[in-house]
């Protein structure tokens, strides 16, 4: 056992037979949980490693030849009610499902931490990319999150090549939680994912090359209870986030939001996009290189706001809820997208015009942004109703503001400047 492992978790050194030494646990620790490896027997469970849990005073509290998911699933069941961290040593940890964390519990890693997904079998993509062929491998979630006031830390998530089915972190049905500092990559369906969570935050993660989403508030499978549900109290902060087929960053059914200082990097649809979403900003973000993915009328933007009518699940169709507004869009650079700034009303039926003007987004706020290298658009504005767009610059626009005059109303417009 590396001496660096027993150091930051506060406890001693194993024995030559894998055992923790007598007498070498914090003082006070209590509640803390150490998952770590053992000394490296081979038990069958094909990567020849033992996983460990190490309790406060470190004891060995259990182990298992099986996957790491049985280890962290005992530590989370014995955190008790009044909270606890579950430390993860920096090794790697392979997993045959998903571990669930409850109520008040902190979940973290160390520099080196890596959890591993394991295949499940394959699925049909339903909307595959050029360089995919059905059926795709399919995995599973690595971390649920099913309590309040819970974090994760400072891990790196791996898919092995999974694309279907999963994510790195879902959190459903939660008050409070914290997400930070964590790196995902080789696939995932959803990297990190929350849905019907209040209190959210996720910040100064990077993700990197899943398959649909990147940070959204979707689930998967889609089409599943979670998918698709309304949460609030949401800050998305700081993240790098790059190589997506769908949408970067994408707080879809959210309200009382704030998307600040992302990077966004190569995706596929809109690289930020809030589908519906009430009472938000997005602010001072980075948006790069948009290459279409079976773009939606108007085009794809690295910034946009929406009402689709296949992002609504029966109980907000219909309500206010169903459409954007209140939104601000302020201080972000935007290079290489086809459009750079983006609002409109995208209905089940391609034929159904009406509902441009019915359900189109309103009372938004687009300022002060920079659009570079827009090919089709800078700003577009495809429906709307008392919106401002005022004290922006494009550069190297096919056209700088295009407002559909049509499906638009009462957009005050000033001081843009093209170059």
């Amino acid at each position: 056992m590396l001496s660096s492992i027993g150091a930051v978790a506060g406890i001693g050194l194993f024995s030559g037979t894998g055992q923790a030494q007598t007498g070498a646990g914090l003082s006070g620790a209590g509640a803390l949980y150490l998952v770590t490896t053992g000394a490296g027997q081979s038990n069958g469970n094909g990567n020849g490693t033992e996983y460990l849990v190490l309790d406060g005073s470190g004891s060995v509290a259990f182990s298992t030849g099986g996957t790491a998911d049985e280890a962290f699933q005992y530590a989370f069941d014995n955190v008790p009610d009044s909270g606890g961290p579950v430390v993860a040593s920096a090794d790697t940890f392979r997993f045959g499902g998903p571990a669930t964390m409850g109520d008040n519990t902190a979940l973290t890693g160390q520099q080196g931490t890596r959890f591993v997904v394991s295949q499940t079998g394959t699925a049909e993509d339903p909307a595959p990319s050029e360089s995919q062929s059905n059926p795709l491998p399919a995995g599973h979630d690595l971390v649920r999150v099913r309590g309040d006031n819970v974090a994760v830390t400072g891990i790196e998530f791996d898919a092995d090549g999974t694309q279907l089915n999963n994510q790195a972190i879902q959190a459903d049905q939660c008050d409070g939680v914290y997400i930070a500092r964590n790196r995902t990559v080789n696939g995932f369906q959803m990297a990190l994912s929350f849905t019907r969570c209040t209190g959210v935050t996720v910040e100064h993660n990077e993700v990197v090359n899943p398959n649909w989403y990147g940070i959204t508030s979707r689930a998967a499978p889609t089409g599943s209870d979670r998918d698709l549900r309304q949460s609030s109290d949401v800050v998305i902060a700081g993240n790098r986030v790059v190589g997506v087929k769908f949408n970067n960053i994408a707080p879809y059914n959210v309200s009382n939001f704030a998307v600040i200082g992302n990077v966004a990097v190569d995706g596929g649809h809109s690289l930020i996009a809030c589908s519906p979403a009430q009472r938000g900003t997005i602010v001072g973000n980075v948006c790069r290189d948009l290459t279409e993915f079976a773009p939606d009328p108007g085009g794809e933007a690295g910034i946009e706001i929406e009402y689709k009518e296949t992002h609504l699940r029966e109980e907000v169709a219909g309500t206010p809820r169903a459409r954007s507004s209140d939104i601000t869009i302020s201080g972000n650079q935007v290079d290489n997208c086809p459009v750079g700034i983006l609002a409109r009303t995208v209905p089940a039926d391609a034929d159904n015009t009406d509902a441009r003007s019915a359900e189109r987004p309103y009372s938004f706020t687009i300022t002060g942004n920079t659009v570079s290298d827009a090919s089709a658009a800078g700003i577009r504005l495809r429906s709307g109703n008392a919106g401002v767009v005022a004290t922006n610059t494009v550069r190297n626009a096919g056209t700088a503001v295009d407002i559909d005059e049509e499906f638009t109303a009462d957009i005050e417009q000033g001081l843009n400047v093209t170059r």
